[in-house]
């Protein structure tokens, strides 16, 4: 009796120890602010060049400034926030050139990424996912909701590269690539016309097609780059040339 109720116990500590505890994660007061700016800035309701002052924000966010500090360091480790000398913390603003830039790596870099998937892989799940996303956005999504599975779809493919060395270089553009999509925000008129372009572009890898995928990455980052410029110069009322 005393051996089965050893046997028993020791099985039923086996089993616990194979069920792993559940515990619901907390968000602390830090990052519940590095979330709200966060929303803010890829909203478009944070402008570039927008200042957030210490002691305006952190009475808007019903936080400690200490807090506030917090969160916007963390959105500075992410390249959403910049601290300027004597400007204290504001997002970023871009030059025509940086921009330009920006898409001349980022294309380098995900033409490449396409072509070994494409010889490699396939079509990733999670580019798949983020396509079926964007297809079930309304018209009245926030522009985040859209922004957020688009740089999911583009990052997917980087990381199926199996390239370390190209995730990386990715990893040093994609701050500067995600506050380039909120700028793009005014150049779609509804989320189901960014859905459409990530369709196509799909379904050149699905296909196999590695040249006709390269055109089209090709042609959908430079249009991108084109209407960052066009929103560049409609901010600033400056003359840009592409």
């Amino acid at each position: 009796m005393g051996s089965e109720t050893s046997e028993n116990a020791a099985v039923a500590s086996e089993s616990s120890s194979e069920v792993p505890d559940l515990r619901l994660a907390t968000v602390s007061t830090v990052e519940a602010a590095a979330n709200a700016l966060r929303e803010l800035i890829l909203d478009g309701r944070l402008e570039p060049g927008t200042r957030l002052r210490e002691a305006e924000f952190a009475e808007r966010l019903g936080i400690a400034r200490h807090s506030f500090r917090a969160a916007t360091q963390i959105l500075i480790s992410e390249g959403l926030l910049r601290r300027e000398p004597n400007r204290g913390v504001q997002v970023p603003v871009f030059e025509p050139s940086d921009l330009i830039d920006v898409f001349r790596l980022r294309t380098a870099l995900e033409v490449e990424a396409v072509r070994l998937v494409i010889a490699a892989t396939g079509v990733p799940e999670a580019a798949e996912q983020s396509v079926r996303e964007l297809s079930a956005l309304g018209d009245d999504a926030p522009w985040r909701a859209v922004v957020e599975p688009d740089m999911r779809f583009h990052r997917s493919l980087i990381d199926a590269s199996g390239s370390e060395r190209l995730v990386r270089a990715y990893a040093t553009v994609q701050s500067e690539v995600l506050l380039c999509l909120v700028w793009l925000r005014p150049h779609y008129d509804r989320p189901a016309q960014v859905a459409a372009e990530h369709e196509e572009l799909i379904a050149a890898i699905r296909a196999g097609d590695a040249d006709r995928a390269e055109d089209l990455f090709r042609a959908h980052l430079r249009e991108a780059a084109e209407n960052l410029t066009r929103a560049w110069r409609e901010r600033t009322g400056e003359r840009v040339v592409v």
